[in-house]
């Protein structure tokens, strides 16, 4: 009896129990709620600082062969530490390898601005035992480096120096090169052609390094050049005055449609045994700089990184002033003597920028791609790109601007992590604090100016926010973020003209 009793009440609760669950999935289903399983991706630590956890790229490795002819090639995977680009980590590890003609040398440098990468050698390079065993050196590191994903140029220095090749400059490599003998054998050949009166011109690739608007920094431009007779120097300094055609945010820093070379430019050697090019130009400049707005320093800087970095086993640029040698500029608070008027590369280097692509809200209140000159390290650092972008809050009236109330700054950004193409993006309590009076399209606009910015850099394909290391439903209600973020070019409209942006 005591049995079935108890056989029965498990019956009941069993009854019960269906009964209960079918009621609340009837109940659920009649409030039209959907349950959605949120996500569990949380990181395990308070996102602080900037971290690439994982970002291992594969990266092939041009190693020359034993009788400096070609390459073979060797895969291996190579990370980017935080502040080093890939074509550095590459360079890197291809002379950390063993590579053929490259004993004992090292990489000085190596900066990565606007698509283009210049590896800067130490003076062991020199060491090579041919002309041919250093250019399959140096086509070996171009290779590598544009073999590496945004890479549209690689050039090569040693100490700070472009060497010759056949008395030719080689220029700036455009693409890989499998055979070390054709490039050397056309190299040949076109020293032979320059030496016979009417000769066709000479095809090359320069960089050519123009000042910024708001006089911050020097960006790189590609340039193909055809130079008859020998004349580098004029080409140069033509397409200096020619300006920039494709960084919208750079400027010229010669002028145009005027003659100001008082004389021929000329390379002399000096008694140290320097190799420096002398510029001597009219009074005319520095009535265009003042007339400009161009300081000083945006002057020589352009004329020297541009020359020392193409012109062969060049030292030094003087640039002359009706007669007078520049011998000291500033740069903000920081002032730079030239002793002898004698200009090095290694003088401006650090002050090489790149381009960076913000997202902000324009005057007709469109969410817009605006290009804006950074640090080098500011364009590889998502931490660093929110920064500037950040810059340009608070600002009511300005022709650009972050779609927040009141300003938000550096110290807003906690830290971002690079987790397999996603960039977790920690927020702190301040800036969720200002977002809460947000419309939805302003959240929206926000949301997205963060999210396309930080998706324009190589690695990252989608962003996650956090506040104060907790994952945020919204910012102020209307956008979901506990789920991964892609980019919406939808959103953003077409630039209108050549318009830049400044803070």
């Amino acid at each position: 009896m005591r049995k079935a009793l108890s056989l029965l009440a498990l019956l009941l609760a069993l009854c019960v129990g269906v009964g209960g669950c079918a009621l609340r999935g009837q109940e659920t289903e009649a409030a039209g709620e959907i349950s959605l399983p949120q996500p569990s991706d949380e990181p395990e630590n308070m996102i602080l600082g900037e971290s690439a956890a994982g970002g291992m790229v594969e990266a092939a490795l041009y190693h020359p062969a034993s009788d400096f002819s070609g390459f073979s090639t060797v895969n291996q995977s190579i990370r980017a530490e935080v502040g080093q680009s890939l074509p550095e980590a590459a360079v890197e590890a291809l002379l950390n390898s063993g590579i053929r003609a490259a004993a004992d040398v090292r990489l000085l440098s190596c900066e990565y601005a606007c698509g283009t990468a210049t590896a800067n050698l130490s003076i062991d390079a020199r060491n090579a035992n041919s002309p041919q065993e250093l250019l399959a050196l140096e086509t070996a590191i171009g290779n590598t480096m544009l073999g590496i994903e945004g890479v549209r140029a690689a050039n090569v220095l040693i100490a700070d120096r472009s060497e010759s090749c056949c008395q030719l400059p080689v220029g700036v490599q455009t693409a890989i090169l499998p055979s070390v003998t054709a490039a050397y054998a056309q190299l040949q050949a076109e020293r032979d052609r320059l030496a016979q009166a009417g000769a066709a011109p000479i095809a090359r690739t320069a960089l050519l390094y123009f000042p910024t608007e708001g006089g911050e920094w020097l960006v790189p431009e590609l340039r193909s050049l055809s130079v008859a007779d020998g004349a580098f120097v004029p080409a140069l300094i033509d397409a200096l005055k020619a300006g920039p055609r494709d960084e919208r945010c750079a400027i010229a820093s010669i002028p145009e449609g005027a003659e100001l070379l008082e004389e021929n430019p000329a390379v002399a050697t000096l008694s140290t045994g320097e190799r420096v090019l002398t510029l001597n130009f009219t009074s005319a400049l520095a009535n265009y700089l003042a007339f400009s707005g161009l300081e000083v320093w945006e002057l020589a800087g352009s004329i020297t990184m541009t020359m020392c970095s193409f012109l062969p086993e060049l030292d030094g640029v003087k640039v002359m002033v009706n007669d007078e040698a520049i011998s000291m500029c500033a740069i903000g608070e920081t002032i730079l003597q030239f002793e002898g008027g004698l200009m090095r590369r290694r003088d401006f280097a650090n002050r090489v920028g790149s381009v960076a692509t913000l997202y902000l809200l324009n005057g007709g209140d469109e969410l817009q791609g605006v290009e804006r000159a950074v640090s080098t390290r500011s364009a590889l650092s998502p931490k660093r790109l929110l920064t500037e972008l950040f810059a340009y809050s608070g600002l009511e009236d300005a022709p650009y601007r972050l779609p927040i109330p009141g300003a938000v700054s550096a110290e807003d950004v906690l830290g971002v992590q690079v987790v397999g193409g996603i960039a977790r993006v920690n927020l702190s309590a301040s800036f969720y604090r200002s977002c809460q009076t947000l419309s939805p399209r302003a959240e929206r606009d926000l949301v997205y100016a963060m999210v396309n910015t930080l998706c324009a850099l190589d690695g990252i394909r989608a962003v996650r926010f956090y506040v104060e290391g907790r994952a945020a439903d919204t910012l102020a209600g209307s956008v979901y973020l506990r789920s991964p973020l892609m980019p919406n070019p939808g959103l953003v409209a077409e630039p209108a003209g050549a318009a830049t942006a400044a803070p």
